[in-house]
Protein backbone atom coordinates (compact mmCIF):
# COMPACT_ATOMS: atom_id res chain seq x y z
CA UNK A 1 0.00 0.00 0.00
CA UNK A 2 0.86 3.44 -0.98
CA UNK A 3 0.44 5.82 1.51
CA UNK A 4 0.51 9.95 1.18
CA UNK A 5 1.47 11.25 3.95
CA UNK A 6 2.47 15.13 4.88
CA UNK A 7 2.28 17.38 7.82
CA UNK A 8 2.09 20.96 6.41
CA UNK A 9 1.86 24.04 7.47
CA UNK A 10 -1.30 27.07 7.23
CA UNK A 11 0.20 28.96 4.52
CA UNK A 12 0.64 27.00 1.40
CA UNK A 13 -1.72 24.14 1.98
CA UNK A 14 -3.73 23.95 -0.86
CA UNK A 15 -0.73 23.02 -3.00
CA UNK A 16 0.32 21.05 -0.95
CA UNK A 17 -2.54 18.56 0.01
CA UNK A 18 -3.03 18.59 -3.83
CA UNK A 19 0.22 16.19 -4.05
CA UNK A 20 -0.32 14.67 -1.07
CA UNK A 21 0.89 10.73 -0.69
CA UNK A 22 -1.25 8.84 -1.63
CA UNK A 23 -2.65 4.98 -0.08
CA UNK A 24 -4.57 2.40 -2.09
CA UNK A 25 -6.90 0.32 -0.14
CA UNK A 26 -5.27 -2.96 1.15
CA UNK A 27 -5.81 -6.24 -0.18
CA UNK A 28 -5.14 -8.36 2.68
CA UNK A 29 -8.36 -9.69 3.86
CA UNK A 30 -7.63 -10.30 7.47
CA UNK A 31 -5.27 -7.49 8.32
CA UNK A 32 -5.96 -4.31 9.90
CA UNK A 33 -3.88 -0.94 8.86
CA UNK A 34 -2.62 1.48 11.38
CA UNK A 35 -1.33 4.77 10.36
CA UNK A 36 -0.24 6.64 13.41
CA UNK A 37 -0.62 10.95 12.98
CA UNK A 38 2.14 12.90 15.10
CA UNK A 39 0.09 16.01 16.30
CA UNK A 40 2.40 16.84 18.95
CA UNK A 41 3.83 20.16 18.22
CA UNK A 42 7.45 20.72 18.92
CA UNK A 43 8.44 17.33 19.35
CA UNK A 44 10.49 14.86 17.25
CA UNK A 45 8.63 11.18 18.36
CA UNK A 46 9.26 7.29 18.23
CA UNK A 47 6.65 4.70 17.57
CA UNK A 48 5.74 1.62 18.94
CA UNK A 49 3.44 -0.80 18.96
CA UNK A 50 2.71 -3.72 20.81
CA UNK A 51 6.20 -3.08 22.06
CA UNK A 52 7.59 -2.88 18.83
CA UNK A 53 9.73 0.06 17.58
CA UNK A 54 7.74 1.36 14.29
CA UNK A 55 9.17 4.57 13.62
CA UNK A 56 11.49 6.98 15.00
CA UNK A 57 11.90 10.92 14.71
CA UNK A 58 8.45 11.47 13.58
CA UNK A 59 8.08 14.88 13.21
CA UNK A 60 5.00 16.92 14.30
CA UNK A 61 2.22 16.43 11.49
CA UNK A 62 3.72 13.60 9.99
CA UNK A 63 1.98 10.38 9.28
CA UNK A 64 3.56 7.03 9.30
CA UNK A 65 2.38 3.70 8.54
CA UNK A 66 0.29 2.09 7.27
CA UNK A 67 1.45 -1.08 9.84
CA UNK A 68 0.37 -4.72 9.35
CA UNK A 69 -1.87 -6.04 12.76
CA UNK A 70 -4.27 -8.27 13.21
CA UNK A 71 -8.09 -7.61 14.55
CA UNK A 72 -7.94 -6.75 18.28
CA UNK A 73 -6.56 -4.53 21.12
CA UNK A 74 -2.68 -3.32 20.49
CA UNK A 75 -0.89 -0.74 22.47
CA UNK A 76 0.26 2.40 20.49
CA UNK A 77 2.95 4.08 22.99
CA UNK A 78 4.37 7.37 21.97
CA UNK A 79 7.99 8.41 23.11
CA UNK A 80 10.37 11.24 23.36
CA UNK A 81 14.00 11.15 24.04
CA UNK A 82 13.40 7.62 25.59
CA UNK A 83 10.35 8.57 27.86
CA UNK A 84 6.88 7.83 27.40
CA UNK A 85 4.79 10.37 26.20
CA UNK A 86 1.11 8.62 25.75
CA UNK A 87 0.56 5.10 25.45
CA UNK A 88 -2.70 3.74 24.90
CA UNK A 89 -4.69 0.57 23.72
CA UNK A 90 -6.07 0.71 20.76
CA UNK A 91 -8.83 -1.56 19.02
CA UNK A 92 -9.44 -2.10 15.54
CA UNK A 93 -11.38 -4.62 13.31
CA UNK A 94 -10.06 -6.75 11.21
CA UNK A 95 -10.09 -5.63 7.67
CA UNK A 96 -10.25 -2.07 8.35
CA UNK A 97 -8.02 1.28 8.53
CA UNK A 98 -7.74 3.38 11.50
CA UNK A 99 -5.78 6.72 12.21
CA UNK A 100 -4.06 6.80 15.27
CA UNK A 101 -3.58 10.41 16.31
CA UNK A 102 -1.22 11.06 19.15
CA UNK A 103 -2.30 15.20 20.19
CA UNK A 104 -2.56 17.66 22.94
CA UNK A 105 -5.83 17.33 24.92
CA UNK A 106 -8.98 20.16 25.79
CA UNK A 107 -7.84 23.14 27.94
CA UNK A 108 -7.62 22.57 31.38
CA UNK A 109 -5.73 19.28 31.06
CA UNK A 110 -2.13 18.57 31.08
CA UNK A 111 -1.30 15.29 29.12
CA UNK A 112 -1.23 14.37 25.94
CA UNK A 113 -3.77 11.98 24.74
CA UNK A 114 -3.96 9.24 21.70
CA UNK A 115 -7.79 9.42 19.72
CA UNK A 116 -8.30 6.50 16.74
CA UNK A 117 -10.52 7.35 13.99
CA UNK A 118 -11.40 4.32 11.95
CA UNK A 119 -11.08 5.47 8.24
CA UNK A 120 -14.06 4.91 5.81
CA UNK A 121 -12.92 3.56 2.50
CA UNK A 122 -16.14 4.03 1.14
CA UNK A 123 -15.94 4.12 -2.97
CA UNK A 124 -16.63 8.22 -4.35
CA UNK A 125 -16.66 9.31 -7.31
CA UNK A 126 -13.48 10.66 -9.06
CA UNK A 127 -15.09 14.42 -9.15
CA UNK A 128 -16.04 14.30 -5.35
CA UNK A 129 -13.61 14.23 -2.16
CA UNK A 130 -15.05 12.37 1.34
CA UNK A 131 -13.58 14.79 3.81
CA UNK A 132 -13.48 14.03 7.30
CA UNK A 133 -12.11 17.26 9.76
CA UNK A 134 -10.70 16.46 13.21
CA UNK A 135 -10.87 18.89 16.25
CA UNK A 136 -7.61 17.45 17.77
CA UNK A 137 -6.01 20.99 19.14
CA UNK A 138 -5.63 22.32 22.66
CA UNK A 139 -8.92 24.56 22.13
CA UNK A 140 -12.17 24.88 23.46
CA UNK A 141 -15.61 23.57 22.00
CA UNK A 142 -15.41 25.23 17.86
CA UNK A 143 -17.25 25.74 15.08
CA UNK A 144 -16.03 25.36 12.00
CA UNK A 145 -17.00 27.52 8.83
CA UNK A 146 -16.47 26.68 4.94
CA UNK A 147 -16.43 29.24 2.53
CA UNK A 148 -17.64 31.68 5.48
CA UNK A 149 -20.45 28.95 6.08
CA UNK A 150 -20.87 27.48 9.78
CA UNK A 151 -21.50 23.66 8.54
CA UNK A 152 -20.53 22.01 12.09
CA UNK A 153 -20.90 23.79 15.60
CA UNK A 154 -20.17 23.10 19.25
CA UNK A 155 -17.28 20.48 18.03
CA UNK A 156 -15.49 19.57 21.00
CA UNK A 157 -11.70 17.94 21.58
CA UNK A 158 -11.87 14.24 19.68
CA UNK A 159 -14.38 14.79 18.30
CA UNK A 160 -14.84 14.39 13.87
CA UNK A 161 -16.87 15.88 11.23
CA UNK A 162 -17.57 14.12 7.67
CA UNK A 163 -18.82 15.00 4.72
CA UNK A 164 -18.60 14.30 0.81
CA UNK A 165 -17.61 17.49 -1.71
CA UNK A 166 -17.20 18.07 -4.97
CA UNK A 167 -13.79 18.40 -5.94
CA UNK A 168 -12.55 21.88 -5.26
CA UNK A 169 -10.76 24.66 -2.81
CA UNK A 170 -12.82 25.41 -0.43
CA UNK A 171 -11.43 28.12 2.50
CA UNK A 172 -11.57 26.57 5.89
CA UNK A 173 -11.88 28.43 9.39
CA UNK A 174 -11.99 26.61 13.16
CA UNK A 175 -13.56 29.71 15.58
CA UNK A 176 -15.16 29.87 18.90
CA UNK A 177 -18.07 28.52 19.22
CA UNK A 178 -20.85 30.84 18.24
CA UNK A 179 -18.26 33.42 17.75
CA UNK A 180 -16.37 34.97 14.91
CA UNK A 181 -13.15 35.87 16.63
CA UNK A 182 -10.52 35.16 17.76
CA UNK A 183 -9.89 32.83 14.48
CA UNK A 184 -8.21 29.82 15.76
CA UNK A 185 -6.86 28.28 12.43
CA UNK A 186 -7.09 29.70 9.13
CA UNK A 187 -9.02 31.18 7.30
CA UNK A 188 -6.84 28.43 4.83
CA UNK A 189 -7.23 27.34 1.28
CA UNK A 190 -8.55 24.14 1.01
CA UNK A 191 -7.90 21.37 -2.09
CA UNK A 192 -9.37 18.37 -1.68
CA UNK A 193 -8.46 15.03 -3.34
CA UNK A 194 -11.06 13.36 -5.58
CA UNK A 195 -11.83 9.57 -5.28
CA UNK A 196 -9.88 9.70 -1.86
CA UNK A 197 -10.41 10.28 1.55
CA UNK A 198 -9.33 13.83 2.54
CA UNK A 199 -8.77 13.52 6.17
CA UNK A 200 -7.51 17.32 7.79
CA UNK A 201 -6.70 17.15 11.89
CA UNK A 202 -6.42 20.44 13.24
CA UNK A 203 -3.43 20.28 15.75
CA UNK A 204 -1.77 22.37 18.33
CA UNK A 205 -2.17 25.75 21.01
CA UNK A 206 -3.66 28.77 19.52
CA UNK A 207 -1.65 30.15 22.78
CA UNK A 208 2.03 28.97 22.07
CA UNK A 209 1.98 29.93 18.17
CA UNK A 210 1.87 26.41 17.23
CA UNK A 211 -1.82 25.65 15.27
CA UNK A 212 -1.46 23.56 12.15
CA UNK A 213 -2.89 21.25 10.28
CA UNK A 214 -1.89 17.73 9.41
CA UNK A 215 -3.50 16.05 5.94
CA UNK A 216 -3.66 12.45 5.65
CA UNK A 217 -5.00 11.34 1.72
CA UNK A 218 -6.38 7.59 1.15
CA UNK A 219 -7.29 6.48 -2.13
CA UNK A 220 -10.65 4.96 -2.08
CA UNK A 221 -12.37 3.04 -4.85
CA UNK A 222 -13.88 5.06 -7.25
CA UNK A 223 -18.16 5.17 -7.97
CA UNK A 224 -19.36 7.07 -10.97
CA UNK A 225 -22.40 9.36 -10.48
CA UNK A 226 -22.47 13.36 -11.34
CA UNK A 227 -21.27 16.06 -9.53
CA UNK A 228 -23.63 17.51 -7.14
CA UNK A 229 -24.99 21.03 -6.70
CA UNK A 230 -25.38 20.66 -3.25
CA UNK A 231 -23.28 18.82 -0.70
CA UNK A 232 -24.43 16.11 2.30
CA UNK A 233 -22.79 17.69 4.86
CA UNK A 234 -23.49 14.97 7.69
CA UNK A 235 -24.20 14.92 11.01
CA UNK A 236 -20.84 17.47 12.47
CA UNK A 237 -19.59 16.80 16.32
CA UNK A 238 -19.57 13.55 16.00
CA UNK A 239 -16.47 12.15 18.26
CA UNK A 240 -15.24 8.65 16.99
CA UNK A 241 -16.80 5.90 18.06
CA UNK A 242 -19.91 7.52 18.98
CA UNK A 243 -23.72 7.37 17.53
CA UNK A 244 -23.75 10.90 15.88
CA UNK A 245 -25.84 13.64 17.08
CA UNK A 246 -27.82 16.45 14.82
CA UNK A 247 -29.18 16.85 11.89
CA UNK A 248 -28.38 16.43 8.36
CA UNK A 249 -27.07 20.01 6.44
CA UNK A 250 -26.91 20.78 3.24
CA UNK A 251 -25.00 23.35 1.37
CA UNK A 252 -25.64 25.10 -2.00
CA UNK A 253 -22.55 25.47 -4.03
CA UNK A 254 -23.74 27.54 -6.69
CA UNK A 255 -24.74 30.15 -4.61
Amino acid sequence: MRVRRLGIGVVGLSVLMAGAWLATPSEAADDAKIYVVQGLPNRSVDVEIDGSSVAKGVAATKVVGPFDVSGGSHSVRIIDDGKTVVEKMVKVGADSSSDVVAHLPAPGESDPVITAYKNDLSAVPSDKANLTVAHTAEVPPADVTVNGKVLFDDIANGQALSLVVPVGTYEAAIVPHGKDSPVFLGPLKLTVEGGALNRVYAVGDPEKNTMNVAVHVIEVQKSGSKKPKKVDTGTGGQAAGLSSAGSALWVDLTR
